[in-house]
């Protein structure tokens, strides 16, 4: 064997490395390999390994008219890259500048290419561009040199001269593919397994980062949880700066800098208008637009992620280092899945903003719904009492008046339950005056579980209802019983009627909640809002029979069983 042959290409053979590690590194390359069929990716492959192949060409040496060298290597790995078509593509290109440069083995050995290059190429589709490792190169790469060189002992003339050429270059050229193809698979194996955990580091703190921001991301993007999201992220990355802005100004900045960048400001930087505009991250150098006007600025790069709702941006998150090429692609992974994980919550604060102001708008439109009819009534009622029964006019008056009270004036959200009986109690005693003596009402509650906290108007609207559309359509003797009392860890409060009771598909609507009117579906959401899932509404009802309607709150306080 000749070892100075030997030597010279493996000296060659660097130059195979070097690709090896610059394509690994190369994103957009990686991407072009797991979708080598799209014709972009396509392209691109054949063309960087043709490039890789013609180098390996002339970089040979000139043996017997003919040429060792590195060609093989380009031509295995473009089928290993980029499957057949790849493979195809660079054993023609291979094979046609073989072919140009001369030799009595031109013609062989651009058929071997071509043979090569696919033959990689099928190898790539069985096995899988992931599971390839550098056995299976090896193999492919003996195989391929094996093919070579059974085409050039077959085909080439005269054969003393190509058999004098095999025994000088056959072992040094096959230990040079061989080794070749490995080197080039081992480098590309340990790019991607350090990418990887390169990426999973950089997951990892973005969820440790998410999750002690979460709390404050939940209640929207202000100046107190901007601040505190701003803290934890400078403090677990390390950054030099840390700054978040909404579509406007900066509403927080933490690290060197703040002396000038302070909440309040406006935006200042192109790139993070850029970020807002565009909805995708920006990487940014000071290299002649600065970002920040101030020259004395310690800040010199930074990386720009928007924070997203609903599809659009509504600020950012700014990373910053002191240093021109201070921002690494690991800074970059670590902005943009921090921003993608603030992003949901943020999307989930703004509905949950929503959802309390619906229900908020639904309980003014509870509170002030007085039936006009109801109002109009009871001042007929009134007056009629004015001068046979004036007592109970005015008892009726005092009735109606903590009624509109209630109605009108501003509420916490909670009241205790005694304080909603009295509601109650002014409507059903207004309401026996238009049922006459058809109408009986009884309830029930103990003193202890009258200290309940309940929703404001959570039980009114079920005995509105039940007076409204269980009872009044009846001609004969009406009950209206309301019971709370305690049960299993919950406070239970029962509204039934002996009313007209309701139809199958009507009582079905309701236990959907999708029903017309605001009343039990509000009610049923605050109550679920406030006490969790275990709360809720429960409507059990029989056509001419009557219904009822039980209100369930968790409470593990002791009261005694009401009677």
């Amino acid at each position: 064997m000749d070892l100075e042959l030997l030597l010279q290409l493996s000296l060659n053979m660097s130059f195979v490395a070097l690709a090896a590690y610059l394509m690994g590194r190369n994103r957009y390359i990686i991407q072009c390999a797991t979708q080598p069929y799209r014709l972009k990716h396509w392209l691109i492959l054949s063309v960087a390994f043709s490039i890789l192949s013609a180098i390996g060409t002339y970089t040979g040496i000139p043996v017997h008219d003919a040429l060792a060298n590195t060609r093989m290597v380009g031509v295995i790995m473009s089928g290993f890259m980029g499957g057949p078509l790849v493979g195809l593509a660079t054993g023609a290109a291979s094979a046609i500048h073989r072919y140009s440069i001369g030799g009595f083995t031109a013609e062989i050995c651009a058929l071997a290419s071509l043979l090569v290059g696919l033959m990689a190429g099928l190898v790539r589709r069985k096995v899988g561009f992931a599971r390839l490792d550098w056995k299976t190169g090896a193999a492919v790469a003996l195989a391929g040199e094996f093919i070579q060189k059974s085409l050039v002992m077959l085909l080439a003339q005269p054969y003393e001269k190509a058999l004098a050429m095999e025994k000088a270059i056959a072992l040094p050229t096959t230990i040079v593919s061989v080794v070749g193809t490995i080197i080039f698979i081992v480098i590309l194996k340990n790019i991607r397994e350090e990418q990887s955990l390169y990426g999973a580091k950089a997951a990892e703190q973005a969820l440790d980062i998410a999750t002690q921001a979460l709390p404050y991301a939940r209640q929207g993007l202000n100046e107190d949880s901007a601040g505190m999201i701003a803290g934890i992220i400078h403090d677990i990355t390390n950054m030099d700066a840390v700054a978040v802005t909404d579509r406007e100004k900066i509403i927080a900045f933490i690290g060197a800098g703040a002396d000038h960048h302070t909440a309040g400001q406006a935006i200042a930087g192109q790139a993070t208008r850029e970020a807002l505009q565009n909805g995708q991250v920006v990487v940014h150098k000071n290299e002649g637009i600065r970002e920040c006007p101030q020259l004395s600025c310690p800040l010199r790069s930074s990386v720009i992620a928007p924070l997203m709702a609903h599809g659009k941006a509504i600020g950012t998150i700014k990373l910053f280092r002191s240093h021109e090429d201070g921002i690494s692609p690991f800074d970059i992974r670590i902005a943009s899945g921090v921003a993608h994980l603030l992003s949901v919550q943020l999307e989930l604060a703004e509905m949950d903003q929503q959802v309390l102001m619906r229900e908020k708008a639904e309980l003014k439109a509870l509170q002030a719904q007085i039936n006009p009819h109801f109002l109009f009534n009871t001042l007929s009622i009134i007056m009629s009492f004015c001068r046979t029964d004036p007592d109970t006019a005015r008892q009726l008056l005092s009735h109606l008046s903590t009624l509109l009270k209630r109605s009108f004036q501003q509420r916490q959200d909670v009241v205790t339950l005694g304080d909603e009986l009295e509601g109650i109690h002014a409507y059903l005693e207004i309401a026996k005056r238009r049922f006459g003596s058809r109408l009986r009402v009884q309830i029930h509650a103990a003193e202890e579980v009258k200290q309940v906290l309940v929703p404001v108007l959570s039980v009114q609207p079920l005995v509105e209802n039940a007076v409204q559309h269980g009872l009044f359509p009846k001609t004969d003797a009406c009950e209206l019983e309301i019971l709370a009392f305690y049960e299993k860890e919950q406070v239970i409060i029962r509204v039934c009627d002996n009313g007209i009771g309701m139809q199958e598909e009507t009582l079905q609507k309701l236990k959907d909640f999708r029903s017309d009117g605001i009343g039990l579906k509000n009610v049923n959401g605050r109550l679920v809002s406030l006490f969790g899932e275990e709360a809720g509404l429960q409507v059990q009802s029989q056509e001419g029979q009557g219904t009822q309607v039980e209100l369930r709150i968790p409470w593990k306080g002791t009261v005694q069983h009401a009677v």
